[in-house]
């Protein structure tokens, strides 16, 4: 550790010991908001209006496609879905200026957390921070957060998702601002909500109260990860970049690995070895750093193959057209759900390929920690699911 890194982090410890001293005001809990008790918390309220979602899915999920050996792993008997999947939410309405947006979270009356119900209070970062001061907005403001904010898969995933609720009931128009959180936005954000009809000057990403506070609670199956359902991924292909520009120009990559990038988790360790198993059979190697989300619609958009390690990178899958093979490739020690069920819903064909062990692992480390590991990909059974998917030169 630097001696800047040993100064800052002792000035944090002075800072917080002096808030605490002067009884600055922490949360005082969590409420687990869902459709069964929003009612009983806020149902009797004059300045609150309670409104929930329920979606059945019509289509059944399609089961994944993979090798036999990679049936059973490591660490759990995990099993993809072959349920239909739904989309449940209960969204606030409320005229009440002592609600506050911060830390990444709406904070109510009484300085308790809304949140999701499946989360524990003591994961979440706010629960260790301190409220501050808020400025006053004169309109509406919706929530639009997380508590990785930033993060594109979660940007995809769990917060513009948010929009279907408050569209559908308020109508876009009638909404003033978007509170993303407290910090530095991204591109992607500006770029995404700017495509969508949203300009620069709507979004908030500091302390703020409202004289219309919105917030919108999505169900997420703990179980499954981000299990997007048919009516989310309709909305988003309905209001995300159209893919066109490569389709256009004539430089389309029809097979694409899309490769990790610039990242300290999940890294193709050989990957050296893969691309000379795949440049053969046509395949381009690509990440999406520094590329624009239009970009990433367009890559997506034009592949008719697509090979990756599990991450953020293919949700992008929601651009692709029917028919795409998708192959998502894990860690030996983890399988996760979330590009299975956008995949699903942009009528592709999925498969997935377990990676070989890079080190032994203890069966009590977090499913964060599985989910980091980095992958080493077997070549042979790389050809092999390649026969599986019927991806040869000629294709």
């Amino acid at each position: 550790m630097s001696l800047e890194e040993v100064v800052q982090k002792i000035a944090k410890r002075v800072v917080r010991a002096f808030k605490l001293l002067t009884f600055q005001p922490r949360p005082r809990g969590m409420v687990r908001l869902n459709l069964e008790n929003a009612q009983s918390l806020y149902g009797k309220r004059g300045d609150v209006v309670i409104h929930s979602f329920h979606r059945e899915d019509s289509a059944p999920l399609i089961p994944p496609k993979n090798l036999p050996e990679d049936i059973n792993f490591g660490y759990s008997k995990f099993q993809f879905p072959k349920v239909k999947s739904s989309y449940s939410a209960v969204l606030l309405d409320i005229r009440n200026p002592k609600f506050t947006f911060q830390q990444n979270h709406l904070i109510d009356d009484d300085g308790r957390v809304l949140y999701e119900p499946k989360v524990r209070f003591e994961d979440l970062p706010i629960s260790h921070q301190f409220l501050v001061p808020t400025k006053k907005i004169e309109g509406t403001v919706a929530y639009l957060s997380n508590t990785l904010f930033c993060h594109y898969g979660h940007w995809l995933q769990t917060q513009l998702p948010l929009l279907l609720s408050y569209w559908e009931t308020f109508g876009k128009e009638n909404i003033d601002y978007y509170y993303i959180g407290d910090g530095t936005t991204k591109d992607f954000v500006e770029e995404s909500l700017q495509y969508m009809g949203i300009s620069k000057e709507k979004i908030i990403n500091f302390p703020c109260s409202a004289d219309r506070s919105l917030i919108s609670i999505k169900y997420r199956d703990p179980d499954h990860g981000f299990k997007m359902d048919g009516h989310t991924h309709s909305f988003l292909k309905r209001v995300l970049f159209k893919p066109n520009s490569y389709q256009q120009n004539g430089s389309a990559l029809k097979k694409i690995f899309v490769t990790r990038g610039n990242v300290k988790i999940r890294r193709e360790l050989n990957l050296a070895d893969i691309k000379q198993v795949l440049a053969p059979l046509g395949f381009h190697f690509l990440s999406m750093d520094g590329k624009t989300m239009q970009q990433e619609a367009d890559i997506f958009g034009s592949a008719d193959v697509i090979f990756a390690v599990h991450g953020s990178a293919l949700h992008n899958v929601i651009f692709s057209r029917p028919g795409t093979k998708v192959v998502e490739i894990f860690a030996p020690d983890y399988l996760e759900a979330s590009n299975f069920f956008i995949a699903n819903h942009s009528r592709c064909e999925y498969y997935y390929l377990l990676g070989e062990k890079t080190r032994d692992v203890k069966e009590d480390i977090s499913i964060s920690e599985r989910n980091d590991l980095d992958v080493i990909v077997n070549v042979e059974k790389l050809l092999k699911l390649c026969a599986l998917a019927r991806v040869d030169q000629s294709n």
